[in-house]
């Protein structure tokens, strides 16, 4: 272990380096803790990414992405990832610090990291997205991976004195602590941001030249909610121009996309989806060229959508994520360009088939995660959406939200109607202000300076026998009626 005057040795792992959010993250923090004299590893189930930085990371081809296995091939797993360690350190690690290692998607990381920590190993689980979050398959993988449900149980969620929990927003956090995880071992580190290098302005873009142009920098999966794009292009459309950025890779998305493309198409909506799609343009050309970036998303980890356009100069509108933002107002960062619900009368669409889509998604969300559904369930659910005669747009699926858009189409006047969202943009003053925090808050200094406590708290840990949190208890922080959506169904 690091001595005083020695560097502190960390080793990173995860599934792969592909692009993507988590990818990123660990980019960041690789770069912070390298310029703050930190000596890092960096082990993937799959190579660099071509022309990234390949120095420092090794492969290991059982980290990679798997559904099966056993306890063997789990303890083969531990001892590949500790001898890689050891030769490239020359001697053990201080801390080993795995991303997302709950989420299933390699069945064998539970078990590597219990047998780490009862060797007396110092851990920091980062949990970017959980399985019980409306990733019901991923959940029965790594149950079906165990032999029983205790072994599950006891497995999963490891606890001890050594093991400390990582969580990028403060709503996980409490979810754990309310699971049971001590206080002193659970930490809140945000994602670390990297201002945009933009270098294009709005007077050069090659289109919407008499508009406004409002970016969606997203793929269009079904929680990015596309029904509300459309449905601001509707409200807006006479003066701004909408664009998402790609269409959704995954088959199983793409049927869902096609169809808001026709809606677009039958309603003459100014709405563009996947307009960098075949790299036709650069996504940095792009945010240059908006006056304005916009989320419409139901659901989002850290919320990096929320911050990072306005390292560009662009402020952002659209909907509120308050388990998410409440994080950055604690921080003193205010984003008053946001609403809450779009209210749209329930008689639209009619109480009864509200209260059966209601309940036909409860009974599916609660069977996938085969929990018995509570007796109050439907009506806490009506509870958490309706208010005052009106539901909220962002709860409902495609069908019903389409509805709405026909009806808006065909009788402009309707909209008077609905909880119509301010298109509230920001003085250059507020961008500049709020540039100015988001680097000082979320830069990579802060979060170097981050781990660096963290990193300190985990080696000062003492070492405890390992025990487990109830993985029921934690299922139950995510599978709450009020807070599911048709959207995700």
């Amino acid at each position: 272990m690091a001595s005083s005057g020695e560097k502190i040795k960390v080793v990173i792992v995860h599934y792969h380096l592909r692009l993507g959010g988590v990818t990123r993250v660990i980019d960041s923090a690789r770069e912070a803790l390298l310029q703050s004299g930190f000596d890092v590893l960096v082990l993937s189930g799959e190579p660099a990414r071509e022309g990234e930085v390949s120095e420092g990371v090794l492969v290991v081809d059982a980290l990679r992405y798997r559904k099966t296995g056993s306890s063997v091939v789990a303890s083969s797993l531990a001892d590949a990832l500790k001898r890689e360690a050891e030769t490239y350190f020359g001697e053990k690690p201080d801390v080993w610090h795995f991303h997302n290692p709950t989420l299933a998607k390699n069945v064998l990381i539970p078990s590597v990291i219990r047998e780490l920590a009862e060797e007396g190993e110092k851990v920091v689980l980062q949990v970017h997205d959980f399985a019980e979050d409306g990733r019901p398959g991923n959940y029965s993988s790594q149950r079906s991976f165990f032999d029983s449900e205790e072994s599950f149980e006891e497995t999963l969620y490891p606890v001890a004195s050594q093991i400390h929990y990582a969580t990028i927003n403060q709503r996980d956090r409490d979810f754990l602590k309310a699971a049971g995880v001590k206080k002193k071992n659970l930490h809140v580190i945000p994602n670390a941001i990297r201002p945009l290098s933009v270098t294009t302005r709005p007077e050069e873009r090659p289109f919407s030249e008499k508009k406004w142009l409002g970016i969606y920098p997203t793929r269009g999966i079904r929680r990015k909610n596309l029904g509300e794009l459309l449905l601001l292009a509707l409200i807006y459309g006479d003066r701004v121009d909408f664009a998402t950025t790609l269409s959704p890779e995954n088959p199983e998305w793409s049927e869902v996309h096609d169809q808001w493309r026709l809606a677009v198409e039958e309603m003459d909506l100014p709405v563009t989806l996947g307009i960098a799609d075949g790299d036709k343009y650069r996504f940095l050309d792009l945010v240059g060229w908006s006056d304005f970036i916009v989320t419409t998303s139901i659901a989002e980890g850290f919320g990096l959508a929320f911050l990072e356009p306005w390292t560009a100069g662009k402020p952002v509108i659209g909907r509120d994520l308050p388990e998410i933002t409440r994080d950055f107002a604690n921080n003193g960062l205010h984003l008053k360009n946001l609403y809450a619900r779009i209210d749209i009368p329930v008689e639209w669409i009619g109480a009864e088939r509200i209260r059966e889509a209601i309940e036909s998604m409860l009974r599916r969300s609660y069977l996938a995660y085969d929990v018995r559904l509570p007796k109050n369930a439907v009506k806490k659910t009506w509870k958490a959406w309706v208010k005052k005669g009106k539901i909220d747009f962002g709860v409902l699926h495609e069908e019903f939200q389409l509805e709405i858009l026909r009806l808006l189409h065909q009788d402009r006047s309707k909209i008077d109607e609905i909880g119509v969202p301010p298109l509230d943009l920001s003085t250059a003053g507020e961008i500049a202000a709020r540039k100015k925090m988001i680097g000082e808050v979320y830069g990579p200094r802060a979060y170097a300076d981050q781990m660096r406590t963290l990193y300190s708290r985990v080696m000062q840990s003492n070492t405890s026998r390992v025990n487990h949190l109830a993985t029921d208890e934690v299922l139950a922080q995510f599978l709450d009626p009020s807070r599911l959506n048709l959207l995700r169904d």
